[in-house]
């Protein structure tokens, strides 16, 4: 019974978090298919301990604050994000576009450090003062969070760290998650995105052409561990119409000088800098580290 309930919790707290506005305790216990008293006994000892909470008007639930801190927790196991910000900032400085490292989690990207970069502070200013908010020109705050999930074959980062994977484990992850479509640039073909993904391990570095998001491109390219091993990726992103994009050669440089900056630093500050998450082998060439 305990371990029921635990799985619904969980179960509870995942669908929540991916509703916005919150549900009702008849939506939850409908998607759940469990009766409403059940819901009812979890729905309580989730509120009682901050998980969830209800909106102002008291009827639908939502994901509490106390999931912040186990978040912030989490966070900050992850050694390579204490390290990486300097390297970040630099990177917004000599390109003015955004920058973020990523990690492969359950066969999704997801987002453990981000900068905003000029191009992006700068329009965001523009649109504010002239009081619209230009659909189609921003990725959305949820999109941009730290800690959000992102589909891998539709980022630059994703498709470094599936690009580094054996093939076999690249194959779960695609069978597993699937290939939908965000925008209409979105490689939603197993065939064509394993032809990239070779064309990635080859060249080294991978870019994602509003394939996620219109009106934004991005480049990553892998962090190498002192093994050789890429559990993490650095990534660049903004409007394709920035200059920067006029010289790629010149970006991957800068992107590269990155990824073997916050590398080692890494090294340097935690050891074994991602403790507890898959060691994926790459070529052992230190002037990509």
């Amino acid at each position: 019974m305990g371990t029921d309930s635990l799985e619904r919790a969980l179960r509870l707290l995942k669908i929540v978090e991916q509703s916005p506005g919150g549900l009702r305790h008849t939506e939850i216990a409908r998607l759940l298919d469990i009766p409403k008293s059940t819901c009812s006994y979890i729905t309580q000892k989730l509120e009682r301990e901050g998980y969830l909470v209800k909106d102002a008007g008291g009827r639908n639930f939502k994901v509490g604050l106390a999931t912040v801190a186990l978040a912030h927790g989490a966070l900050r196991e992850i050694g390579v994000r204490s390290v990486a910000e300097p390297a970040l900032y630099r990177l917004t400085h000599e390109t003015r576009l955004s920058a973020g490292i990523g990690v492969l989690e359950r066969g999704r990207v997801l987002l453990v450090d981000r900068v905003e970069g000029a191009s992006f502070v700068d329009a965001a200013v523009q649109a504010a003062d002239a009081g619209v908010r230009r659909r189609g020109r921003f990725r959305i705050r949820e999109q941009r969070d730290i800690g959000r999930e992102l589909p891998a074959h539709t980022t630059a980062l994703g498709k470094v760290l599936l690009a580094y994977l054996p093939r076999k484990e690249a194959l779960g992850v695609i069978a597993e998650q699937g290939l939908r479509r965000s925008t209409a640039k979105t490689i939603v073909s197993k065939s064509k995105l394993l032809a990239e993904l070779a064309v990635v391990r080859k060249q080294g570095y991978a870019i994602a052409d509003e394939e996620a998001v219109l009106g934004v491109r991005s480049l990553s390219l892998p962090i190498f561990d002192a093994a050789g091993g890429v559990r993490a990726a650095v990534s660049v992103n903004g409007s394709p119409q920035e200059a920067v994009w006029s010289d790629l050669d010149r970006l991957v440089e800068l992107v590269k000088a990155a990824a073997r900056d916050i590398s080692t630093r890494a090294r340097l500050a935690v050891g074994d800098w991602l403790p507890g998450r898959l060691r994926v082998r790459g070529p052992v060439d230190e002037s990509r580290s």
